[in-house]
């Protein structure tokens, strides 16, 4: 790096300027204080970054932004707080992880959505649950899929099927079969059996 031009400019309207111009890297550094604003610039031959501090705001703008903290790293706002992202957004922890909130939580997204863990994954309310989809799947890869409740109710509009290769419905009061249409009840052995059966 050759030498630097380093100025400073005094001006009673426009407040205080310093530059300094890095003529072989092709990079200007300016700190302008103009007794409204702070506004730090580094402009390169590709890239311009910059800083503006005013009483009630600051506005970084730059190409890659980073901030590595060492210790804890708190962000807080008093008031709405939004995060956007035109391309691939990534939160990862490699400890625990919590999404909290005092009212509604929301999470949508217009392309596909996935939420994967190598352990285990929690979705509790303490008031209402509901999953909606236009398609929707359940399935256990490995082990038991278990869905239970105090009332216990499921419906199709158009048709309900329940399939496997071993079925058992069991109740432990009354067990009600019933059909406004025609039932029919068929097997390579059926047996039918009680302390009191009635047909008919």
């Amino acid at each position: 790096m050759g030498k630097l031009v380093c100025t400073v400019e005094l001006d009673k309207e426009k407040g205080v300027t310093v530059k300094v111009e890095n003529a072989d890297d092709q990079i200007t550094q300016t700190v302008v204080m103009d007794g409204t604003s702070i506004t730090i610039t580094v402009k390169g031959s590709e890239e311009t970054s910059t800083i503006v501090q005013k009483q009630d705001s600051v506005t970084i703008t730059c190409k890659d932004f980073t901030v590595d903290a060492t210790g804890t790293l708190t962000l807080k706002s008093a008031k709405a707080s939004s995060w956007n992202s035109q391309d691939t957004l990534t939160v990862e922890s490699t400890k625990d992880m919590s999404f909290t909130s005092q009212a509604k939580l929301t999470q949508s997204a217009t392309q596909d959505a996935k939420l994967s863990s190598q352990a285990k994954i929690a979705v509790e309310a303490t008031s209402n649950l509901d999953m909606k989809g236009m398609q929707t799947s359940l399935a256990a890869s490995g082990g038991e899929n278990k869905i239970e409740g105090l009332t216990l109710k499921m419906s199709g509009k158009t048709q309900a099927e329940l399939a496997s290769a071993m079925i058992k419905v069991a109740a432990q009061g009354q067990l009600g079969l019933e059909s406004s249409g025609m039932a029919e009840l068929k097997g390579a052995m059926t047996s039918v059996s009680g302390s009191l059966v009635k047909l008919g």
